[in-house]
């Protein structure tokens, strides 16, 4: 399984914060969000879930040749190039602005061979969660040619969400009362074929997790005490308030 990291969005809700970088690279209470989950990533890489190559899909503040007295390249390695557990492949999307996140999720899986682990670029987890929603995958979902969607159960109609069916079966997803989508995201790969075709038909205007009603996906509810994602200031600050993010108990996702 590879993973993509999702980061070319300016992240405008939470300016003056995300001047010249995009959420992704948001210090939180002493550490960047990409920092934070590439530390929630280095176990699945330790036990073999997750490629140590990590796709990392940039627009906004990395976009032009040159950033103030730095080039791209130097940018580059001052932010992401940081982490020696890893190897980073980097794609920059120079059109960001005129795209939805259909687009990069698109530009990620067209490089990737394998299932793909989305992580949205303003979310932040535990290792533990990230694993159990990856074991969960590989050990039922996969073998009954399912994706599977992360998400908070409880309705609610502020965030965006999923819904789903008796089966757990995801049938809707969008600006809808339903179940807090939880930026963690596995996208079985006999499922790229028609991703793709979705994502490039709405890479202008939608979000990237239009694609899991539209392919077999399955969902599993996620420990909101294990779980992060800033869009906005009072998100910010809740996550602040939050971290660190409680240890594992043993009951990481529910079925």
């Amino acid at each position: 399984m590879k993973a993509i990291m999702l980061g070319a969005g300016q992240g405008s809700r939470l300016r003056p914060r995300t001047d010249g970088n995009p959420k992704l690279f948001l210090e939180v209470d002493g550490k960047t969000i990409f920092e934070r989950q590439l530390d929630a990533l280095a176990p699945l890489v330790e036990q073999g879930l997750v490629d140590e190559r990590i796709v990392v899909v940039l627009g906004y503040g990395f976009a032009e040749d040159s950033i103030g007295d730095r080039s791209r390249s130097e940018k580059i390695d001052e932010y992401v190039r940081i982490d020696d557990r890893f190897e980073f492949e980097i794609i920059v999307l120079p059109y960001w602005s005129a795209v939805e996140n259909a687009a990069s999720a698109l530009a990620g899986i067209n490089v990737v061979d394998d299932d793909a682990l989305l992580l949205c670029g303003d979310v932040i987890t535990t290792d533990e969660l990230l694993s159990s929603v990856v074991e969960r995958f590989h050990d039922d979902h996969r073998s009954e040619g399912y994706s599977t969607v992360a998400a908070i159960e409880g309705v609610q109609d502020e965030m965006t969400a999923i819904d789903w069916d008796d089966s757990r079966t995801v049938t809707d997803y969008g600006a809808i009362e339903g179940h807090q989508e939880a930026g963690i995201f596995v996208l079985n790969r006999d499922h790229f074929d028609t991703a793709g075709r979705l994502l490039c038909e709405n890479a202008v205007e939608e979000w990237f997790p239009i694609v899991f009603p539209e392919v077999p996906s399955k969902a599993v509810t996620v420990d909101p005490r294990r779980h992060a994602e800033i869009n906005t200031e009072e998100h910010f600050r809740e996550a602040e308030r939050k971290l660190p993010l409680e240890p594992a108990d043993g009951s990481e996702i529910e079925l």
